[in-house]
């Protein structure tokens, strides 16, 4: 190998705080998307339910999942 590639190679390993970032970047992702597809599971649940007090508990449960996604997707955009 030459020099520069033998260098570029040193610098990707000496800068582990952008592999471990790029990770956690990744894996947030991953669960703010199952948190997406849980809170859509939860918006329908919602919409066909008939029972007024089971429709309150999905709501409740509803804005939760909502507000914890959107600090979710605010650390994201803080970690970039």
């Amino acid at each position: 190998m030459k020099r520069k590639k033998l260098l570029h190679k040193l610098a990707d390993y000496l800068n582990l705080d952008q592999r471990t970032l790029k990770t956690k970047r990744e894996k947030m992702k991953i669960i703010l998307k199952q948190l997406r597809e849980k809170e859509k599971k939860l918006q329908l649940r919602s919409d066909h339910e008939t029972d007024e007090t089971k429709k309150l508990r999905l709501t409740k449960e509803l804005d939760i999942l909502r507000a914890q996604r959107l600090k979710g997707i605010a650390a994201l955009k803080g970690l970039k």
